[in-house]
């Protein structure tokens, strides 16, 4: 099993990262449960979302919140807030371009994971995340965006570029393209974040295809799971 991940989190306790398209398609809950259980971790403590391109944040502090939640049907949106974390529950997202983005404070005391779609980084999903988090701790907070497409790769149309600054644009001949690494970089700085404490996967999910699936290369809804754990 191959995942991509940033030391850090490992550093502070985290189970966490991106898992690579060897182990298939993670569109469904049942296959991301046989991941967890392999991992160490109880699927029954990892909660799923219905991802909506969004910038909705659902937060938990405590136990009783985590298992309500876990009860029912997933819920739409693209984002987790733990805050205070309670020990021995995770979250989970699926991405095929999309940026997973993790957010943690340096105590591990509060945590988050987003599913940053362009739609989600363009309604600032990012500097709502980390905002979110800002409200409940006064320790230093950690960025890592994982695997995702990059500049190389993600060309859009005049009425998406409009949507972001120009200085996350760039042009090769006609064509344009957006870097989501700094479009969400400016967001995060935005937030006060230390630049050091943020750090971006150079992976490509479309230009790499024997790690990842891509959407925007293949046009199948195949899906790679990014998790976050804390024991």
């Amino acid at each position: 099993m191959k995942i991509f991940t940033d030391p850090r989190l490992l550093q502070h306790g985290f189970i966490a990262g991106t898992l690579d398209r060897r182990e298939g398609p993670m569109n469904a809950i049942d296959r991301q449960a046989e991941i967890f259980i392999r991992l160490g971790i109880d699927p029954q403590k990892m909660l799923h979302l219905h991802q909506i391109h969004s910038d909705t944040l659902f937060s938990f502090s405590n136990e009783a919140e985590c298992r309500s939640f876990a009860s029912a049907s997933p819920q739409d949106g693209d984002g987790w807030i733990f805050a205070p974390a309670p020990a021995a529950w995770g979250a989970a997202i699926v991405t095929a371009d999309c940026v997973p983005l993790f957010v943690w404070a340096k105590d591990a005391s509060v945590w988050g994971l987003s599913h940053c779609g362009w739609r989600g980084v363009a309604a600032q999903l990012p500097l709502k995340t980390v905002r979110a988090l800002q409200t409940k701790t006064t320790a230093p907070l950690c960025v890592w965006a994982g695997p995702h497409i990059q500049s190389c790769c993600f060309e859009v149309q005049q009425d998406t570029a409009r949507q972001f600054p120009s200085q996350t644009l760039h042009t090769r001949g006609t064509k344009t393209f957006v870097d989501l690494n700094t479009a969400i970089g400016l967001q995060l700085l935005q937030a006060g974040l230390n630049p050091e404490d943020i750090q971006f996967s150079d992976k490509c999910t479309c230009c790499q295809p024997a790690d990842f699936f891509s959407w925007r290369r293949d046009h199948k809804r195949e899906m790679l799971l990014s998790f976050i754990y804390k024991p």
